[in-house]
């Protein structure tokens, strides 16, 4: 499960939106809100990338976010 809020609040952060971290990931912004709200399960692939987009590099801090 992930924490939406917590994911929600990197991505605004970092000054995104969903609409614009979508194509930077590789990912539809239809298939970015289904993960993020907990529909469907990111693969590792897709948290790396988020990761790296916000940058986030702490291990506890994708674990919080992602393994929530």
């Amino acid at each position: 499960m992930v924490n939406a809020n917590l994911l929600k609040g990197k991505i605004a952060a970092a000054g995104y939106s969903q609409q614009s971290l979508a194509p930077k990931v590789k990912m539809s912004v239809n298939s970015l809100n289904a993960k993020i709200n907990g529909r469907k399960k990111f693969d590792t692939d897709e948290v790396s990338r988020i990761c790296s987009a916000l940058g986030i590099t702490d291990p506890n801090e994708k674990c919080n976010i992602f393994l929530f």
